[in-house]
């Protein structure tokens, strides 16, 4: 398998911020937590942080362009 196609695992500090996350983004964009919006938002935030972006400010700023999109 190609290295770029390699994702982490997400340890449980990390998934505890990516629920923080993608709580405050639902909830601040209006955004039903099991609509196909929600999912693709959660979908991606997991796959920035398994490439190890795990900063919180990094993580609330691209969910909020994210959203802008959808």
């Amino acid at each position: 398998m190609p290295a770029h196609l390699v994702r982490n695992p997400v340890n449980p500090e990390q998934l505890t911020l990516l629920q923080e996350v993608f709580d405050e983004t639902c909830a601040e964009h209006h955004i039903a937590k099991g609509s196909p919006d929600a999912e693709a938002l959660a979908l991606i935030l997991v796959n920035q942080v398994q490439k190890g972006a795990d900063d919180r400010q990094r993580l609330s700023e691209l969910a909020g362009t994210l959203v802008q999109g959808l």
